[in-house]
């Protein structure tokens, strides 16, 4: 299985995990970086879905809100839209920043988000993680090294 490594720009305000809300107890992990990174991965499958480094909290987030913008909306519709994640906690400076990868491939399909168009935009940088050392070939824009993915 691949990993299509996906670094959110704000590591706090940029990905949310909606479940498992409790990463540590729902996922399996293995520590690396002198145990300042977990790489989470389903215990079934062994699929990796996440790199983390940092302290994550769960977080009531109001996805109406999120997608609208709008706070003009009555006390019904806000209930509805709210919902517990879990995320990274950062207080925006740079010695607290945390690490936070998301393997792309294990992303929920959404009509909005369609990684081709990263790679279009020249979004996506890729690396030749499969060959030699000696005979790696240069970082490239345009399409994957063989057995990479988009």
């Amino acid at each position: 299985m691949n990993f299509f490594h996906v670094h959110p720009a704000n590591p706090r305000d940029d990905f949310m995990l909606l479940s498992p809300l409790d990463p540590d107890r729902e996922l399996s992990t293995y520590q690396c970086h002198d145990r300042k990174r977990k790489y989470y991965f389903c215990p079934k499958c062994g699929v990796r879905c996440l790199t983390f480094g940092g302290v994550g909290e769960t977080h009531v987030v109001d996805f109406t809100e999120l997608a609208l913008g709008d706070d003009n909306r009555d006390e019904e519709e806000e209930e509805e839209g709210k919902r517990e994640v879990w995320r990274a906690k950062w207080d925006g400076e740079d010695d607290t920043r945390p690490y936070v990868s998301v393997n792309g491939t294990t992303i929920d399909y959404r009509e909005d988000l369609d990684l081709r168009v990263l790679t279009e935009e020249k979004r996506v940088q890729y690396f030749d993680g499969r060959s030699e050392p000696d005979e790696e070939k240069e970082p490239r824009w345009d399409r994957p090294h063989d057995g990479g993915s988009y």
